[in-house]
């Protein structure tokens, strides 16, 4: 005997049992997708802990949240929406907490708060914590001139050799000058001390200027050595190649070589590019230069410090 003719519209019993077990499998599959969310952010945990614990990995890490953070910060102040729904949200939070608030208090919040929006906050905050770290960067500089001072290694180019030096100082002044800027704005170092540096003038302002000014030649520098690089792996080329016209032997393996060092060559020269605008901006005294912004500074940042950045963070997953 056969089976009851199905209405027309309704779903077969093969269908609904198929439409039953989707169902069911779509339920046993939330938990398994749920643990394997726990699992996935309990690794990256891990590799971010692995990444702190690295030498330069906090650096690199309070970096990369920061540029990150001046960018998202840009974006933020540049979009209507996200800044109505900060409105909206500055009136939600006032109306509810309004009972258990100082009148007298809730004004002075809410315009701190829309006049600066959190993202530019936490950047503020991570900037200084980089700039606080940065009062011991003195050590490694001076690991670095000390190696410098017992002269060119065997085989190390003399003009490289001496442009290393030119930046290795450079660098200690910009950390030095800023080093006591930031004591003096804590009250530690004299006003005293600054005016002596400062033609008597105890604001750290023009000391800042030439710390910038110190750090932009650190960065030029980088322009030299990457000359002075392009300019040896040229004439090593052109021997080689003669060497090869000649048909004498050449070492196996100097195409890939040369790729390794071209690729490095460019990854250093864009990040000498990126790091010099902001520099330069820094050390002008006429107010830096045109259209320069959080934006701005913050894809220069990433794009210097994201290759370093991307580097350690894959080092935490061997």
């Amino acid at each position: 005997m056969s089976d009851e003719p199905t209405e027309p519209g309704a779903p077969t019993a093969k269908a609904a049992d198929e439409a039953t077990d989707k169902v069911t499998s779509k339920e046993v599959s939330k938990p398994s997708s749920a643990l394997s969310a726990a699992k996935q952010l309990d690794h990256i945990l891990l590799r971010l802990n692995k990444l702190l614990a690295s030498p330069g990995g906090l650096s690199a890490f309070l970096s990369t949240f920061n540029y990150t953070l001046y960018v998202l910060a840009y974006l933020q102040s540049k979009s209507p929406s996200l800044a109505t729904s900060s409105r909206k949200l500055l009136s939600l939070l006032k109306s509810q907490t309004s009972h258990t608030a100082f009148a007298t208090s809730a004004p002075t919040v809410s315009l701190s708060l829309s006049a600066v929006p959190p993202l530019a906050v936490l950047a503020k905050l991570i900037s200084q914590t980089r700039t606080t770290l940065r009062l011991f960067g003195l050590f490694p500089l001076y690991a670095w001139l000390r190696s410098l001072l017992a002269g060119p290694k065997p085989g190390t180019d003399a003009v490289l050799h001496r442009i290393a030096l030119t930046q290795c100082l450079s660098y200690m002044t910009y950390q030095a000058l800023e080093n006591i800027s930031v004591l003096a704005d804590a009250g530690i170092v004299p006003t005293r001390a600054i005016a002596l540096l400062n033609r008597g003038n105890p604001s750290t302002a023009r000391v800042y200027l030439w710390a910038y000014r110190a750090w932009l030649g650190g960065v030029s520098c980088d322009f030299l050595r990457l000359a002075r690089e392009a300019q040896i792996e040229s004439k090593r080329r052109r021997v080689r190649e003669q060497m090869r016209s000649e048909g004498r032997a050449v070492a196996i393996g100097q195409d890939e070589e040369d790729q390794r060092t071209d690729a490095k060559w460019w990854l250093d020269l864009m990040i000498a590019g990126a790091w010099f605008p902001m520099a330069l901006h820094f050390s002008s005294a006429t107010g830096g230069l045109p259209g320069w912004n959080l934006g701005w500074m913050g894809v220069c940042g990433l794009v210097a410090g994201g290759s370093r950045a991307g580097g350690l963070w894959s080092a935490t997953g061997l």
